[in-house]
């Protein structure tokens, strides 16, 4: 199957079908000859980013626009007005190539419009270029709007760029010694272990991946680690540890803490453990609901806990571009709930002085800080501490996604000493 025809099928699976990027990724790109499997992804991920905003563009244009966003004939313009907008390819490959979408999809009267539109968009390009930067916002769900409306347009701007590839460099290593012996890469200002590569990377052809010495990890989310502190004797809980990444920078900072990784996915704790593998570290890894404490606690008391609770992903939106299109109002109640229970569940499980992280990869309040208020009001044994980091919203403090991270969310929870 040629590149943009993969692309359709997954672009029409995530917006029609519901169905996951992870999944159609798994199915549709091994049917992608190896030399185009880049393009595909590229094409996927870019035009999802852009989708809604590349739709205001096209009804701009016609005079009957597409009646629903996931039509074939909205995909397939969509498809090549990123291309011609957004990629450095050849415009009459590129035109050529999508008009010929059109009859794959009983749409072969369309050929000549859908020709027209592209042609016009190649002789305007810098107006039609100007014009998608002006439409970011809508690209935007609806359940995101308002949310921030200052900062709106800055984060559209940002949710529609392709996200940094951003590594955390061992705290053993030196970071300017190592940008000074590796080139394309910069530090980056969110944290002193980030390194932000300036290019895409094979994520084996790293310098010092496969080794230990660099992880890839966005600096939003190397906060986490550095903020609980952990410490060589502690016993400490990493309560949704999947994929690890955060789970091997604690121990990092503290190689002998007696460290418990739970998941309730047995098949994604492979991952853990394969990172702590290429680390040199160790931890017990157990499967497990961490709201369920019956299931797995043993009695014994938490010196810290890192709570990176499941969430709506509202602040990686550009790396998963499919949760703008998945994402329901239920669906953001059943996580706030959600959250709200491992609060709780968790909470008597960490000893008198202990200390808890919260941590989300979402920027919506009703994720962040209205839970960590509603907790606090209820639990008079816990105190929330004021942290070092810009954007404090008085029940934590929130970094909104731009060219240095990802949207992320801290709250630190101390028990009070018996």
């Amino acid at each position: 199957m040629k590149a943009r025809q993969a692309a359709l099928h997954t672009i029409d699976g995530v917006i029609n079908q519901h169905r996951t990027l992870n999944t159609l990724l798994a199915q549709d790109k091994s049917r992608v000859s190896a030399a185009d499997q880049a393009l595909y992804q590229a094409l996927v991920y870019g035009t999802l980013r852009q989708y809604r905003a590349l739709s205001a563009l096209c009804a701009q244009m016609m005079e009957k626009p597409p009646a629903t966003p996931g039509h074939p004939l909205a995909i397939i313009l969509n498809l090549g007005l990123y291309q011609l907008l957004q990629m450095n390819l050849g415009d009459h490959g590129v035109i050529n190539e999508t008009v010929n979408l059109a009859p794959h999809h009983r749409l072969a009267r369309a050929k000549g419009l859908i020709n027209a539109i592209l042609r016009r968009v190649q002789r305007e390009r810098t107006h039609w270029q100007q014009a998608l930067e002006n439409a970011a916002t809508a690209n935007l769900p609806d359940w995101l709007r308002g949310q921030y409306p200052a900062e709106e347009a800055a984060i559209a701007a940002s949710n529609s760029r392709q996200p940094p590839l951003t590594l955390r460099l061992n705290h053993t290593h030196d970071r300017d010694a190592w940008l000074a012996a590796h080139g394309d890469a910069r530090a980056n200002p969110l944290h002193p272990q980030a390194i932000t590569l300036t290019h895409g990377h094979n994520v084996q052809h790293i310098p010092g991946f496969n080794d230990g010495a660099v992880s890839v990890q966005d600096a939003a989310a190397q906060h986490a680690a550095t903020l609980l502190a952990p410490q060589n004797g502690e016993h400490i809980l990493d309560a949704c540890a999947a994929p690890g990444g955060k789970t091997g920078h604690l121990l990092e900072l503290a190689p002998t803490a007696e460290l418990l990784a739970l998941d309730h996915d047995r098949d994604r704790l492979v991952r853990v453990q394969e990172n702590l593998d290429r680390l040199g570290l160790r931890a017990t890894l157990k499967a497990a609901d961490a709201a369920d404490t019956a299931a797995w606690w043993d009695g014994k008391p938490f010196d810290a806990i890192l709570l990176d609770a499941p969430c709506s992903g509202s602040g990686v939106l550009r790396r998963h571009p499919d949760i703008a299109w998945l994402r329901t109002p239920a669906d953001l109640k059943r996580l706030a709930a959600s959250q709200r229970q491992l609060l709780e569940r968790l909470w008597p499980t960490l000893k008198p002085g202990g200390r808890l992280l919260y941590t989300t990869c979402t920027i919506l309040p009703a994720e962040n800080q209205d839970n960590i208020r509603a907790f606090l009001a209820a639990h008079p044994d816990a105190r929330l501490q004021t942290l070092a980091l810009p954007a404090d919203t008085g029940y934590g403090s929130l970094h909104l996604p731009d060219d240095d991270g990802d949207g992320f969310y801290y709250a630190m929870l101390h028990k009070n000493p018996a």
